[in-house]
């Protein structure tokens, strides 16, 4: 059966997010400790999820509170804002996620690729098997037509954007402003692409590692500053936007205090987008600075909702129909073994009944024996296809389990594992 466990923006703050915040080692670590046990983990920004394909919710329970302790997080501790789903509502909830509308930007564009990294990642890790696979495939596909044919992606739907959209209204049109961006990496490159179509034109990039920031500015054509240049960036800038990995936080009052003072009368807007964030919060009491962070970021989402809301029904209609597909399939898989089981008994009669019926032809008659083949092997197989056709659609419609142990009773199939 397959299970969720999920904690996100929608029950959960961002302080609990960013304390729950896995890096890509951890994730890669945890996935191949976990070989052939069918999980994935998807980390974004805004969410920790698990995906598996186990026996029991118990077992996923196990594998949940097992995942938190990367963290040194009870499970128990964070109960109150966990959703745990099964079966079918866990593949439609995994549907809703790729197609963006679990995302706190309706409809953001980058979701869909991190549902496929996070998809490619278990399986570099051998960490997913068959069922796993047909379900992230759908969904992924699922996604892909939610993108061409309706225009749930359409405006500024994406963390960026809307971090963009928030310095706009406290600093007015970025085009001439001094922007800094911390950090090199996916958010960052999203950043400068969506400034750019800004005509924003004074651009500073400053990450840990220099080579990240400017191979990033030289595709882009901006400016790369190494980290220890970061004091001189923060002075020139009117806007900041943080988005590094860092697992801790990299700018805090005593580090922007003096910056300040050596700008009077200039304010700094800071949008801090990373996980867990690179500004520590009591930076706000710094005179002269403003900060956001992901949490409110979510007042421009509902201003900027409703070109994209129209699309939802339009999108919830392709999920259904790809879920209605993808759960047929899946329990379709459930009888195949039955099938084969069948098909090997039909064989098993229909050779038997030929030696009975060879033994009792002429010698050298040869163009009878292809005949009686043929005609044997053409009405087993006429026979078994619209059972095995009443098989899968039953096991489509019904719980898969029963009615291939029904079939094997009936049929005198006997046990799968004998």
């Amino acid at each position: 059966m397959f299970h969720c466990r999920s904690i996100s923006h929608h029950h959960a703050p961002l302080a609990l997010r960013e304390h729950l915040s896995l890096t890509a080692t951890q994730q890669t670590e945890w996935l191949t400790e976990h070989r052939g046990k069918q999980v994935v983990i998807l980390a974004t920004c805004n969410r920790l999820e698990l995906y598996a394909h186990l026996p029991t919710a118990d077992a996923m329970d196990a594998m949940w509170a097992d995942l938190l302790q990367k963290r040194r997080v009870m499970a128990v501790e964070v109960s109150n804002c966990t959703v745990a789903l099964s079966g079918l509502a866990a593949a439609r909830h995994l549907f809703r996620v790729s197609c963006g509308l679990e995302s706190m930007a309706l409809g953001e564009p980058q979701i869909l690729g991190q549902v496929t990294r996070a998809y490619e990642q278990a399986l570099a890790c051998q960490a997913v098997d068959a069922e796993l696979s047909l379900l992230f495939r759908a969904a992924i596909h699922a996604a892909k037509r939610a993108r061409s044919e309706t225009a749930i992606g359409a405006g500024a739907a994406s963390v960026s954007s809307l971090a963009i959209t928030r310095a706009e209204q406290v600093s007015g049109p970025l085009a001439e402003r001094a922007i800094g961006i911390l950090g090199a990496g996916e958010m960052a490159d999203a950043l400068v692409k969506a400034l750019l179509q800004r005509r924003a034109q004074h651009i500073t990039i400053v990450s840990r590692t220099f080579a990240n920031a400017r191979d990033l500015a030289e595709r882009w054509g901006v400016h790369a500053r190494p980290i220890t240049e970061l004091h001189h960036m923060l002075s020139a800038a009117d806007v900041l936007f943080t988005t590094s990995s860092a697992p801790f936080t990299l700018l805090a009052a005593e580090d922007i205090a003096p910056v300040m003072r050596e700008r009077p009368g200039r304010p700094l807007c800071i949008v801090d987008i990373a996980v867990p964030r690179d500004v520590d919060p009591g930076v706000v009491s710094v005179p002269g600075v403003q900060l956001y962070d992901l949490d409110d970021l979510q007042h421009v989402v509902e201003e900027t909702l409703e070109e994209r809301r129209s699309n939802v029904p339009l999108v919830e209609d392709i999920i259904e129909q790809e879920l209605t597909l993808f759960w047929a399939n899946y329990q379709a898989r459930a009888v195949a073994p039955t099938i084969q089981l069948l098909r090997q008994q039909a064989e098993r009669l229909r050779q038997h009944e030929l030696a009975w019926a060879y033994n009792r032809l002429p010698a050298h008659s040869e163009r009878e024996r292809a005949l009686l083949e043929q005609f044997s092997h053409r009405l087993m197989n006429k026979m078994l296809h619209q059972l095995t056709r009443n098989l899968k659609a039953k096991a489509a419609q019904e719980d898969s389990a029963w009615i291939a142990a029904m079939a094997r009773d009936l049929f005198g199939l006997g046990d799968l594992n004998q």
